[in-house]
Protein backbone atom coordinates (compact mmCIF):
# COMPACT_ATOMS: atom_id res chain seq x y z
CA UNK A 1 0.00 0.00 0.00
CA UNK A 2 2.84 2.38 0.88
CA UNK A 3 4.57 1.65 -2.43
CA UNK A 4 1.33 2.43 -4.29
CA UNK A 5 0.98 5.81 -2.53
CA UNK A 6 4.67 6.58 -2.91
CA UNK A 7 4.58 6.31 -6.71
CA UNK A 8 2.19 9.31 -6.80
CA UNK A 9 4.20 11.41 -4.33
CA UNK A 10 5.98 14.46 -5.69
CA UNK A 11 8.50 16.37 -3.61
CA UNK A 12 7.79 20.10 -3.59
CA UNK A 13 10.67 22.51 -4.22
CA UNK A 14 10.95 26.18 -3.27
CA UNK A 15 10.59 28.61 -6.17
CA UNK A 16 12.19 31.82 -4.97
CA UNK A 17 11.11 35.25 -6.14
CA UNK A 18 14.42 35.67 -7.95
CA UNK A 19 13.98 32.37 -9.81
CA UNK A 20 10.41 33.20 -10.73
CA UNK A 21 11.34 36.69 -11.91
CA UNK A 22 14.09 35.18 -14.07
CA UNK A 23 11.59 32.76 -15.62
CA UNK A 24 9.23 35.64 -16.34
CA UNK A 25 11.98 37.75 -17.93
CA UNK A 26 12.88 34.99 -20.40
CA UNK A 27 9.47 33.36 -20.78
CA UNK A 28 6.27 34.23 -22.61
CA UNK A 29 2.92 34.49 -20.84
CA UNK A 30 0.23 32.57 -22.72
CA UNK A 31 -2.55 32.74 -20.14
CA UNK A 32 -3.31 35.11 -17.27
CA UNK A 33 -6.19 36.66 -15.36
CA UNK A 34 -6.76 39.49 -12.88
CA UNK A 35 -4.74 37.62 -10.25
CA UNK A 36 -1.65 37.25 -12.43
CA UNK A 37 0.12 34.71 -14.64
CA UNK A 38 -1.57 31.33 -15.07
CA UNK A 39 0.56 29.64 -17.74
CA UNK A 40 3.94 30.64 -19.15
CA UNK A 41 6.15 29.03 -21.78
CA UNK A 42 9.83 29.16 -20.89
CA UNK A 43 12.81 29.73 -23.16
CA UNK A 44 13.53 25.98 -23.44
CA UNK A 45 9.94 25.14 -24.42
CA UNK A 46 8.81 23.86 -21.02
CA UNK A 47 5.65 25.23 -19.42
CA UNK A 48 5.15 26.68 -15.95
CA UNK A 49 1.58 26.51 -14.68
CA UNK A 50 0.64 28.53 -11.59
CA UNK A 51 -2.04 27.24 -9.24
CA UNK A 52 -3.46 29.83 -6.86
CA UNK A 53 -5.52 29.08 -3.76
CA UNK A 54 -8.60 31.29 -3.92
CA UNK A 55 -9.68 31.03 -0.29
CA UNK A 56 -7.78 31.08 3.00
CA UNK A 57 -9.68 28.02 4.23
CA UNK A 58 -9.65 25.54 1.39
CA UNK A 59 -9.05 21.85 0.74
CA UNK A 60 -6.50 22.97 -1.82
CA UNK A 61 -4.34 24.07 1.11
CA UNK A 62 -3.96 20.44 2.15
CA UNK A 63 -3.78 18.86 -1.28
CA UNK A 64 -3.08 21.49 -3.91
CA UNK A 65 -4.41 21.48 -7.44
CA UNK A 66 -0.76 21.50 -8.51
CA UNK A 67 -0.12 18.22 -6.69
CA UNK A 68 -3.33 16.79 -8.18
CA UNK A 69 -2.06 17.79 -11.64
CA UNK A 70 1.17 15.86 -10.98
CA UNK A 71 -0.68 12.82 -9.66
CA UNK A 72 -3.02 12.73 -12.65
CA UNK A 73 -0.09 12.93 -15.07
CA UNK A 74 1.51 9.91 -13.38
CA UNK A 75 -1.73 7.94 -13.38
CA UNK A 76 -2.31 8.62 -17.07
CA UNK A 77 1.27 7.58 -17.80
CA UNK A 78 0.64 4.29 -15.98
CA UNK A 79 -2.37 3.73 -18.26
CA UNK A 80 -0.24 4.48 -21.37
CA UNK A 81 -2.34 7.57 -22.11
CA UNK A 82 -0.19 10.34 -23.64
CA UNK A 83 -0.07 13.50 -21.53
CA UNK A 84 2.33 16.18 -20.27
CA UNK A 85 5.62 15.18 -18.60
CA UNK A 86 5.91 16.68 -15.12
CA UNK A 87 9.44 17.80 -14.24
CA UNK A 88 9.05 19.64 -10.93
CA UNK A 89 6.51 20.71 -8.35
CA UNK A 90 7.12 24.11 -6.73
CA UNK A 91 5.83 26.13 -3.80
CA UNK A 92 6.23 29.88 -3.24
CA UNK A 93 7.79 31.02 0.03
CA UNK A 94 5.64 34.13 0.55
CA UNK A 95 2.14 32.77 -0.21
CA UNK A 96 0.00 29.66 -0.51
CA UNK A 97 0.33 29.25 -4.27
CA UNK A 98 2.08 26.41 -6.12
CA UNK A 99 3.39 25.76 -9.61
CA UNK A 100 4.22 22.84 -11.89
CA UNK A 101 7.03 22.74 -14.43
CA UNK A 102 6.29 20.33 -17.26
CA UNK A 103 7.16 19.44 -20.82
CA UNK A 104 4.12 19.86 -23.10
CA UNK A 105 2.53 17.04 -25.06
CA UNK A 106 3.61 17.50 -28.70
CA UNK A 107 0.88 17.65 -31.32
CA UNK A 108 -2.24 19.57 -32.30
CA UNK A 109 -5.35 19.98 -30.22
CA UNK A 110 -8.47 18.36 -31.61
CA UNK A 111 -9.89 21.85 -32.12
CA UNK A 112 -6.95 22.71 -34.39
CA UNK A 113 -7.07 19.30 -36.05
CA UNK A 114 -10.73 19.62 -37.01
CA UNK A 115 -9.94 22.86 -38.85
CA UNK A 116 -7.56 21.06 -41.19
CA UNK A 117 -8.79 20.21 -44.69
CA UNK A 118 -6.58 17.13 -44.88
CA UNK A 119 -8.05 15.07 -42.03
CA UNK A 120 -9.44 11.57 -42.52
CA UNK A 121 -12.78 11.82 -40.71
CA UNK A 122 -13.33 8.07 -40.43
CA UNK A 123 -9.82 7.41 -39.05
CA UNK A 124 -10.17 10.29 -36.58
CA UNK A 125 -13.62 9.16 -35.45
CA UNK A 126 -12.23 5.67 -34.85
CA UNK A 127 -9.27 6.97 -32.83
CA UNK A 128 -11.43 9.22 -30.67
CA UNK A 129 -14.12 6.60 -30.13
CA UNK A 130 -11.56 4.02 -29.03
CA UNK A 131 -9.78 6.61 -26.88
CA UNK A 132 -12.92 7.61 -25.00
CA UNK A 133 -13.78 3.95 -24.52
CA UNK A 134 -10.32 3.39 -23.02
CA UNK A 135 -10.71 6.37 -20.67
CA UNK A 136 -14.12 5.24 -19.44
CA UNK A 137 -13.17 1.57 -19.09
CA UNK A 138 -10.15 2.58 -16.98
CA UNK A 139 -12.26 4.79 -14.71
CA UNK A 140 -11.00 8.14 -16.02
CA UNK A 141 -13.56 10.94 -15.76
CA UNK A 142 -11.97 14.03 -17.29
CA UNK A 143 -14.14 16.94 -16.18
CA UNK A 144 -12.53 19.29 -18.72
CA UNK A 145 -12.96 16.99 -21.71
CA UNK A 146 -13.31 19.21 -24.76
CA UNK A 147 -11.63 19.70 -28.13
CA UNK A 148 -9.07 22.15 -26.71
CA UNK A 149 -7.76 19.62 -24.17
CA UNK A 150 -7.53 16.59 -26.47
CA UNK A 151 -4.27 16.35 -28.45
CA UNK A 152 -3.40 14.35 -31.55
CA UNK A 153 0.33 13.59 -31.32
CA UNK A 154 2.73 13.43 -34.30
CA UNK A 155 2.60 9.62 -33.91
CA UNK A 156 -1.18 9.71 -34.36
CA UNK A 157 -2.00 8.90 -30.73
CA UNK A 158 -4.68 10.69 -28.71
CA UNK A 159 -3.69 12.34 -25.44
CA UNK A 160 -4.85 14.83 -22.79
CA UNK A 161 -3.62 18.18 -21.48
CA UNK A 162 -4.80 20.57 -18.72
CA UNK A 163 -5.37 17.55 -16.51
CA UNK A 164 -5.86 18.95 -12.98
CA UNK A 165 -9.67 18.57 -13.10
CA UNK A 166 -9.98 14.81 -13.27
CA UNK A 167 -11.41 11.95 -11.20
CA UNK A 168 -9.95 8.45 -11.55
CA UNK A 169 -11.67 5.36 -10.18
CA UNK A 170 -10.49 1.74 -9.84
CA UNK A 171 -13.53 0.58 -11.83
CA UNK A 172 -15.09 1.46 -15.22
CA UNK A 173 -17.24 4.60 -15.23
CA UNK A 174 -20.94 4.18 -14.54
CA UNK A 175 -23.40 4.80 -17.35
CA UNK A 176 -24.58 8.21 -16.09
CA UNK A 177 -20.99 9.39 -15.75
CA UNK A 178 -20.22 8.25 -19.29
CA UNK A 179 -23.21 10.20 -20.56
CA UNK A 180 -22.01 13.33 -18.71
CA UNK A 181 -18.58 12.89 -20.26
CA UNK A 182 -20.11 12.88 -23.76
CA UNK A 183 -22.20 15.91 -22.83
CA UNK A 184 -19.06 17.87 -21.98
CA UNK A 185 -17.33 16.70 -25.11
CA UNK A 186 -20.25 17.64 -27.38
CA UNK A 187 -21.19 20.97 -25.85
CA UNK A 188 -19.06 23.06 -28.21
CA UNK A 189 -21.40 23.68 -31.13
CA UNK A 190 -18.72 25.06 -33.45
CA UNK A 191 -16.76 21.80 -33.42
CA UNK A 192 -19.90 19.66 -33.76
CA UNK A 193 -21.00 21.60 -36.83
CA UNK A 194 -17.47 21.56 -38.23
CA UNK A 195 -17.13 17.78 -37.94
CA UNK A 196 -20.70 17.04 -38.96
CA UNK A 197 -23.32 14.58 -37.76
CA UNK A 198 -21.81 11.57 -39.59
CA UNK A 199 -18.47 12.09 -37.81
CA UNK A 200 -20.06 12.08 -34.35
CA UNK A 201 -22.20 9.07 -35.21
CA UNK A 202 -19.10 7.17 -36.36
CA UNK A 203 -17.25 8.22 -33.20
CA UNK A 204 -20.07 6.75 -31.12
CA UNK A 205 -20.06 3.57 -33.20
CA UNK A 206 -16.37 2.98 -32.50
CA UNK A 207 -16.85 3.93 -28.85
CA UNK A 208 -19.56 1.33 -28.31
CA UNK A 209 -17.54 -1.23 -30.24
CA UNK A 210 -14.81 -1.02 -27.58
CA UNK A 211 -16.57 0.22 -24.43
CA UNK A 212 -17.94 -3.12 -23.14
CA UNK A 213 -21.09 -1.25 -22.07
CA UNK A 214 -24.39 -3.00 -21.46
CA UNK A 215 -27.14 -2.71 -24.11
CA UNK A 216 -29.17 -0.55 -21.69
CA UNK A 217 -26.23 1.82 -21.15
CA UNK A 218 -25.55 2.03 -24.89
CA UNK A 219 -29.18 2.97 -25.55
CA UNK A 220 -29.11 5.61 -22.81
CA UNK A 221 -25.93 7.26 -24.10
CA UNK A 222 -27.13 7.14 -27.71
CA UNK A 223 -30.38 8.83 -26.74
CA UNK A 224 -28.59 11.53 -24.75
CA UNK A 225 -26.07 12.17 -27.55
CA UNK A 226 -28.79 12.32 -30.20
CA UNK A 227 -30.46 15.13 -28.26
CA UNK A 228 -27.15 16.97 -27.88
CA UNK A 229 -26.28 16.84 -31.56
CA UNK A 230 -29.82 17.73 -32.64
CA UNK A 231 -29.78 20.72 -30.26
CA UNK A 232 -26.58 22.05 -31.85
CA UNK A 233 -27.79 21.79 -35.44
Amino acid sequence: MFAYIQQFYFKSHLLSKAQFDDMCSHGKVIEQDERGIKVMILANGDFLKIFRVRHLISGAQLYTHARRFCRNAKRLENLNIPTVKVKKLFYFEDNRHAAVLYAPLPGETLKQYLRSDAIDNEALAQKLGQFMAKLHFNGVHFHSLHTGNVVITPQGEVGLIDISDMSMYPWPLLCNTRARSFKRFCRYSEEIKMAGRVFWERLQYHYFEHSLSSPMCIAKIKNANQKLIHFQE
